[in-house]
């Protein structure tokens, strides 16, 4: 082990006590409380204690408001289901968090704001609700994993199996929805490239694009 980490270490362990009884911290206050507790190792002097701090904050490995630590985030048995949970099916909201983990909205924005903080996840809004998925997964994948995962969606894909392009107000009267609701995926998934747009006189036809669909499939399950 270097002589840098195991100077981390030593004022991990020590910002660890500190946090315990003083969450809310200044730079000075904490680098003096560090030092003090040093103050007879030749190796780590107060410069040097000051840029281990800023580092572990850079880090997200502490952050200042807070006693919790990133260490200590999944060890939360609670929250660490729901960090695998969020790592296994990206793009879930809230409502499906807290239905498949048994939690009130309070918990679980509670659990989900301390993942979110120590960058374990992310959020993002998608058709107005707030979406979370892995912190360290692309971005540009986001929407695909929310279409993907949504019951009209599959439902629209489904009945697009077949050869023949079809007309809205089929796929609508079909599935039994809102022709402005079917509009609306279907303006998402031609988006996304996974149906595309064939013109009948003035009116158009979708069609699902095969060989895209099982690419995202893929790439879903991969992810």
């Amino acid at each position: 082990m270097s002589a840098s980490v195991i100077a981390e270490n030593i004022v991990l362990g020590i910002v660890r006590e500190y946090l315990s009884k003083k969450p809310f911290f200044s730079m000075k206050d904490i680098v003096e409380f560090v030092n003090n507790r040093v103050r007879h190792n030749p190796d780590i002097n107060k410069n040097r204690i000051e840029l281990i701090i800023k580092s572990l904050i850079k880090k997200r490995v502490i952050i200042p408001g807070t006693k919790l630590m990133k260490k200590d985030i999944i060890d939360n048995p609670t929250r660490n289901e729901i960090y695998k949970y969020i790592k296994q099916n990206p793009g879930r909201n809230i409502n499906e968090i807290m239905k498949t983990h048994n939690l009130g909205s309070n918990l679980a924005l509670w659990h989900l704001s301390a993942l979110e903080k120590f960058q374990f996840v992310r959020s993002k809004k998608i058709r107005n609700r707030c979406l979370f998925f892995k912190n360290d997964s692309d971005p540009k994948f986001d929407q695909l994993h929310y279409y993907m995962a949504n019951d009209i969606v599959q439902s629209i894909i489904k009945l697009m199996k077949n050869e023949r392009p079809l007309k809205i107000t089929e796929i609508a009267d079909g599935l039994k929805k809102n022709h402005n609701t079917i509009k609306k995926y279907l303006e998402a998934l031609t988006d996304l490239k996974l149906v595309e747009i064939e013109k009948e006189k003035s009116r158009n036809l979708y069609k699902l694009n095969k060989e895209r669909y099982l690419k995202a499939v893929k790439l879903v399950r991969r992810s």
